[in-house]
């Protein structure tokens, strides 16, 4: 969890497009159902290319229909299987690499790549699996199976298929690209960056390869080189929007903060109808206060893909901001079903519920955030704070002093810590976290130094039998 906004660093696994397939001459007596196959093909990858994906798998429909039955007539009045083989015959063009597969192995993996592309993933394995048993050699297959596998969260066996892929065609600089994606995610951060560079050594131009080894980069705490291949991928393609998203997190880590405004600004110009960088730019806005602007952003992005949690998250901020607690809370909700571990959620639900009063459901989440993370020094401190207006004053000392562990230059820690300590009468110790906090904090409140005043007329009035002034 970084600070207590959740900002999206995004990983593409990209779809290449569908490959062109050049069909080879067909002898005359085939020629009637051959052209109503090829000609629902052809079309099929029209529609493939202008987007009509489920127009393309109704084409593809009818040319496989059209050459299956073909291919049986043919058959049953053929007995040189050799001859059949040549009817079939498609070219499939890498570059530097041409493969011949059979023409009902090229509809079937086009065709599954329209399923892929409208979330139709077990049709779209299917196909593959029908496309590989056809034509075992076309490293395509793979790589789109792999990819197809890999949505599913299974990332051995796409890595596998990616394997099969490189192994036919060393050089497929896609499938090195999506092996380290899968990688990435596995949490082999080396073997993912060997794999973007060799993607990179076989088309240096591969800019989806630059903006994901700038993300391994930026997990490695690497930022100068994360930031020069953001830089790279924006010189080669000024409308990548996930180029200027990754660049303005980067920024962002940075210190800067207005230049990670104006990249998402561009993320968003680039890519208007991808939710990511409306998110990052909520998260941004969240931070200037700007609660109308950062819940605008937010119900944008849930309008684009309504299965962000931390769009939903975001916008519950915001609401808290604007004191719509009731809206902020089913914000929440909705964020947590959608991603039931996040740390973050429940700590912001936390200071929502802490902002309304209810001190003991504030308590509750920052607990429940402890256990998913508990390595985050805000989240201690708010419990503790929550402890403490429950009257659990040993148990909120207990909590500052974990936040202070952390965060030894968390200095909300040490002020909370000392108002703690005045009310069990250990003056000395109050004193010294004042002081350390006054140290971290020069320009704090000017009101701290009443509230030190107010916490002693407080504990005077409490009758602490038990306690030992000190």
């Amino acid at each position: 969890m970084e600070n207590i906004f959740s900002k999206v660093f995004q990983r593409p696994c990209s779809l290449m497009m569908a490959l062109l397939l050049v069909l080879v001459s067909t002898v005359a007596g085939a020629q009637s159902l051959l052209r109503v196959s090829d000609d629902s093909y052809k079309r099929g990858l029209d529609r493939f290319k202008k987007g009509d994906l489920t127009g393309a798998i109704e084409e593809f429909d009818q040319a496989l229909d059209a050459y299956l039955s073909n291919r049986a007539a043919y058959s049953a009045g053929n007995s040189n299987s050799r001859a059949g083989e040549d009817l079939e015959g498609v070219t499939v063009d890498y570059g530097d690499w041409v493969v011949h597969v059979p023409r009902a192995a090229a509809i079937y993996q086009n065709r599954g790549l329209a399923r892929l592309r409208l979330g139709e993933t077990d049709s779209a394995i299917e196909d593959l699996n029908e496309s590989i048993k056809l034509a075992p050699r076309n490293a395509g297959a793979y790589l789109y199976r792999g990819i197809a596998i890999q949505t599913k969260g299974d990332m051995e066996s796409a890595i596998a298929d990616y394997n099969r892929a490189i192994g036919l065609y060393p050089r497929y600089a896609e499938a090195w690209y999506n092996r380290g994606v899968a990688k990435r995610d596995k949490g082999a951060s080396d073997e993912a960056l060997a794999d973007f560079n060799q993607a990179l050594a076989i088309n240096p131009k591969m800019t989806d390869a630059l903006v994901n080894r700038a993300a391994v980069y930026y997990d490695k705490g690497d930022l100068k080189s994360a930031l020069d291949d953001c830089n790279q991928a924006i010189k080669i393609d000024s409308r990548h929007h996930m180029a200027w998203n990754n660049r303005a997190l980067i920024r962002y880590r940075q210190g800067d903060f207005n230049g990670a405004l104006s990249d998402i600004n561009h993320a968003i110009e680039a890519g208007p109808q991808e939710a990511t960088p409306y998110v990052n730019r909520s998260s941004l806005l969240l931070e200037k206060d700007d609660f109308d602007g950062a819940l605008a952003d937010a119900e944008k992005a849930i309008s684009i893909n309504s299965s962000l949690p931390t769009a939903w998250g975001n916008r519950g901020l915001a609401r808290v901001g604007k004191k719509d607690f009731e809206g902020a809370m089913a914000d929440f909700n909705r964020a947590l079903e959608l991603d039931p571990k996040s740390a973050a959620t429940y700590f912001n639900r936390g200071n929502a519920w802490f902002a309304k009063g209810d001190a003991e459901k504030a308590l509750a989440d920052f607990e429940q955030a402890i256990k998913i993370n508990p390595n985050v020094a805000p989240v201690w401190n708010n419990a503790g704070n929550a402890r403490f207006i429950k009257g659990d004053i040993e148990g909120a000392v207990s909590n500052y002093n974990r936040a202070i562990e952390l965060d030894p230059r968390y200095a909300l820690a040490y002020a909370n810590r000392g108002m703690a300590r005045l009310l069990q009468w250990r003056d000395a110790e109050a004193e010294r976290d004042f002081d350390q906090f006054r140290a971290l904090s020069p320009n704090q409140d000017p009101s701290f130094e009443k509230r030190i005043e107010e916490a002693k007329k407080l504990r005077a009035e409490l009758d602490q039998p038990n306690l030992k002034k000190i």
